[in-house]
């Protein structure tokens, strides 16, 4: 079994490593991913280089880097700035042009992939004496503050938002073609830098 190396942000068992994890086996279920979640966005920034080469050395066929734009960390604005400086690192770690390394900037934050799809969030939320119909969130990569909303809605039905647990029941939910995330830029581009040749 081929093996995948992705670099997040958050801790180890965050929400960010379980979701990846889960959505890296549904598209790849023939390879193993190694997730390396780095705290902050600063520190991803300034250890990427190291660890994705710690995983290319390990054994992984190939790296994705993977964070969320918002929140700046007192930065200029943008994922043009994030991508420079992701780059900048990986120049020095001697990966600038390595053919299996690929960078997924998720547009605002990784709740934004949890608010897309309608559908998974009503599973999530009904129970048998409670169904709930919630649907899609337009435009859902401009939202600037996608967990907040998602906090929201969880509180309309009773329920406060947990993120260890209720992030990937909602990933679980969503349904095989990946409906409304499916659609989303960020999320294509995670799709493609696990599967096209490199």
């Amino acid at each position: 079994m081929s093996m995948i190396g992705i670099i997040c942000e958050a801790g180890l068992g965050s929400e960010d490593e379980q979701v990846l994890r889960y959505l890296a086996g549904r598209i790849r279920p023939d390879a193993t991913a190694m997730i390396r979640p780095l705290g902050r966005k600063p520190d991803l920034i300034a250890q990427c280089g190291q660890v994705a080469q710690a995983l290319f050395d390990s054994g992984c066929e190939r790296v994705l880097v993977v964070w969320d734009v918002f929140p700046r960390w007192g930065r200029p604005d943008g994922e043009e700035q994030d991508i420079a400086d992701i780059r900048s690192i990986l120049t020095q770690a001697g990966l600038a042009d390595h053919p299996c390394l690929f960078l997924v900037a998720i547009q605002a934050e990784l709740e934004a992939w949890l608010l897309a799809d309608g559908s998974a969030l009503s599973a999530t939320l009904s129970r048998p004496t409670h169904p709930v119909n919630i649907g899609h969130t337009r435009n859902v990569e401009h939202n600037t503050n996608p967990k907040k909303r998602l906090e929201s809605i969880f509180g309309q039905h009773g329920r406060t938002y947990t993120p260890k647990t209720d992030a990937l029941a909602i990933i679980r939910h969503v349904p095989a073609n990946f409906g409304m995330l499916g659609k989303l830029r960020a999320f294509k581009k995670l799709g493609r830098s696990l599967t096209q040749v490199c």
